[in-house]
């Protein structure tokens, strides 16, 4: 087996999200020592694969050097903690390929497991998409992620899914080890297990764990955390009673801790506002962010902070 099916191997159950923490002073600093807590806690409740990604990890508030600077740290950190958690590391939101080349080589240094490349120039061909992932797989061995998050048309400006015929053609490339499927179109994700499941992890953004539970089975084996994110413990619990079959507990996370977050929470305020807040109402992180991103202002916060409160999280958590 090659050592990128040995790796796609390895990308199962949930997948941690690295939000980024900052502190409220002159320089809006990163918060490394509020990150590494995090980074051990989610570890202890049985954290096995961290993921810096753009949106989560607050990219369009870093620069690339300070991107660099936090890929590196969450290898460092967590691989200091258990030495065979697994991290998947990312370039920038939008750059060159020379510059996603640069950090795929950055990533391989440091000894990330993964690189995350997302594609956000408009698309005009399957070419076009394709020359790039190829250029970056040819100028380095590092296992490749894709984060199909939708293209916007070169031609109208609107929001398209990826073609079947590019990511057949992205599928001929063998550095390519997994996907991030973040179409949220059902059809789309079945599609894509159907026909990649073989040789890619597919690691489902998007819907929850109700929507994720539905693809399990197809050979969807992994997906990128929610409610995890906050409360670590919880996609551990949720993975572990999957694979014994444990219809009650995963119902009673869904249905009593999943639902209610989302729809008192993330449905009123957006993911990653109600996200970072719940975290601060955990006592991981501040809410604080970087401008142009704003933490919610203080009533908006208790309210987010009174629904976690009183999610029954205990009542599953070991």
């Amino acid at each position: 087996m090659s050592k990128y099916l040995e790796l796609k191997e390895k990308i199962k159950g949930p997948v941690y999200s690295v939000v980024t923490p900052f502190l409220d002073n002159e320089n809006d600093d990163i918060d490394y020592d509020s990150l590494k807590k995090y980074l051990e806690d989610a570890t202890a409740a049985g954290a096995k694969i961290f993921y810096v990604m753009g949106y989560n990890s607050r990219f369009s508030q870093l620069s690339f050097d300070e991107i660099k600077e936090l890929n590196a740290f969450v290898v460092k950190e967590a691989k200091a903690i258990n030495k065979d958690t697994l991290v998947i590391v990312a370039d920038p939101l939008h750059c060159t390929t020379k510059v996603s080349i640069e950090f795929t080589k950055h990533a391989e240094e440091i000894g990330a497991d993964c690189i995350s490349l997302i594609f956000r120039e408009k698309y005009f061909s399957d070419n076009q998409v394709y020359s790039h992932f190829k250029m970056v797989a040819d100028a380095s061995p590092m296992p490749i992620l894709i984060h199909e998050m939708q293209f916007l048309s070169g031609f109208n400006g609107s929001n398209m899914d990826w073609p079947m015929s590019l990511l057949e053609k992205l599928y001929t490339i063998e550095n390519i080890v997994a996907l991030k499927e973040d179409s949220k179109n059902d059809d789309v994700t079945r599609e894509v297990i159907e026909r990649f499941k073989d040789r890619w992890a597919i690691v489902l953004a998007g819907g929850g764990k109700n929507r994720w539970r539905q693809f399990y089975e197809m050979g969807c084996e992994s997906w990128l955390n929610g409610i995890g994110v906050f409360e670590p413990g919880l996609a551990s619990v949720f993975w572990d009673a999957i694979q014994k079959g444990d219809t009650e507990t995963t119902n009673f996370i869904i249905d009593k801790i999943e639902k209610p977050f989302f729809e008192q929470c993330v449905s009123k305020f957006g993911w990653h506002m109600a996200c970072k807040s719940a975290l601060e109402a955990r006592g991981r992180m501040s809410r604080y962010e970087r401008m142009p991103m704003l933490g919610l202002p203080e009533d908006d916060y208790q309210h987010v902070k009174r629904v976690v409160d009183e999610l029954p999280m205990s009542e599953v958590l070991k």
